[in-house]
């Protein structure tokens, strides 16, 4: 279990704020902000992927403006006071799927005593979870992090992978008819909330780790020649076309940090050429300064719900690179100092145009972003928080 919380002063006495299907009780008029008890419940490893280090980034925020709140979640190091057992997932044996001890759960629920639970996943954790806001009335909102769609298809055969997208699916849209509200990350996955029986959604932006606002930024100054990709190292990374601008572009030294299943391909290319280094997984301190001494990150995936280290990086003035496929490119703020690999081009090409360019053209296309990232930072906060209270407040319709 992954923990980071924050008691209110003045809080008191426990109350439980009682949820019928429709009407929650007229002691949730009365929570304010600051009252809210926020359980996050996910099956994502703290730290470890985009969701597992989203959770952390957004409790780091609010907590300050919030009675307590505290993350539920495998650890990277399996806490066997918490998880009974655990499986590797298909077709990555760097994540683990784990079967948390309900008792235990239940009773590390039970001494946070939340106003309100938020789900992120889809696993044994999420489970849990619901059955757990079930019995006790407690109203919860799921978050689609992961479109399972995409992913089984690249993963598994029409054969294997139909059969669950369809469980998936059907599981996926109880919990939408069930849940008080659905946050989603881009229009994209709004709708397909909608169509699944969501009573109510609502896109919401994505926080910042405080370290990546609040660290001096060092200039960029001079030629593009350090280029630098984070995340998973998996086929829907846009991996193979990583290696190939490796291979293309000698004059660009590449920093790849990650782990996952094409991690032994990584090594090998890195082995063999003297333009990439691969470091493994870091710690996001680690990251930070990595990200501060490239010129530019690649995000060349197939699909990204968001796509957080884009964010990170126009946060310390870095060039981004980013397919169509992430969900950033949605955001027009963001969008409009983003150089976009779109399906005429190729991520080789769009960095080869970026490096020939004159520092001033550069300079002026990306700055738009970096100057609409803490604006849109203080945006994910206050939509969150928002988003939190509005969800326990009585429904008058739907």
């Amino acid at each position: 279990m992954c923990i980071l919380k924050k008691q209110s002063d003045t809080h008191s006495a426990k109350s439980v704020i009682h949820l019928s299907q429709d009407i929650l009780s007229e002691h949730t008029e009365q929570t304010r902000r600051s009252d809210l008890r926020i359980a996050i419940v996910s099956d994502a490893i703290a730290g470890r992927n985009g969701v597992g280090t989203f959770y952390l980034d957004l409790l780091a925020q609010i907590l300050p403006h919030v009675g307590a709140a505290q993350l539920f979640s495998p650890s990277d190091i399996p806490d066997r006071t918490l998880e009974r057992f655990a499986l590797p997932l298909p077709g990555d044996k760097t994540q683990r799927l784990a079967w948390p001890k309900k008792s235990t759960l239940y009773n590390q629920l039970d001494a946070l005593d939340p106003s309100i639970i938020v789900i992120p996943s889809l696993g044994m954790f999420s489970y849990f979870a619901f059955r757990y806001a079930q019995i006790k009335a407690i109203p919860f909102v799921v978050v689609n992090h992961t479109d399972f769609d995409q992913l089984l298809s690249i993963y598994w055969p029409n054969w294997l992978s139909r059969p669950f997208q369809n469980i998936l699916s059907i599981i996926n849209r109880r919990l939408c008819e069930k849940a008080v509200g659905i946050g989603v990350l881009n229009d994209t996955a709004e709708q397909k909330a909608k169509q699944n029986g969501a009573r109510s959604v609502q896109i919401m932006a994505t926080p910042l780790d405080k370290d990546f606002l609040t660290h001096p930024i060092q200039p960029i100054d001079g030629a593009i020649n350090r280029a630098i990709f984070v995340g998973r190292l998996a086929p829907e990374k846009g991996i193979t076309e990583l290696l190939h601008a490796v291979h293309s572009l000698s004059a660009v030294h590449f920093t790849v940090i990650g782990d996952g299943p094409l991690r032994d391909k990584v090594q090998t290319v890195a082995n063999a050429y003297r333009n990439l280094s691969y470091l493994g997984w870091l710690p996001r301190k680690r990251v930070r300064e990595e990200i501060d001494a490239a010129h530019v990150l690649l995000l060349p995936s197939i699909y990204e719900t968001f796509g957080t280290v884009a964010l990170e990086a126009l946060a310390r003035e870095r060039f981004v690179i980013a397919s169509e496929g992430c969900g950033i490119s949605k955001w027009p703020s963001l969008a409009s100092g983003i150089f976009t690999i779109s399906r005429e081009t190729s991520l080789t090409s769009v960095l080869s145009d970026i490096c020939r360019q004159s520092f001033e053209e550069r300079d002026r296309h990306a700055r738009k972003s970096w100057q609409a990232v803490r604006e849109f930072n203080g945006k994910a906060i206050t939509d969150w928080l928002d988003f939190f209270y509005k969800s326990i407040l009585p429904r008058t319709s739907n």
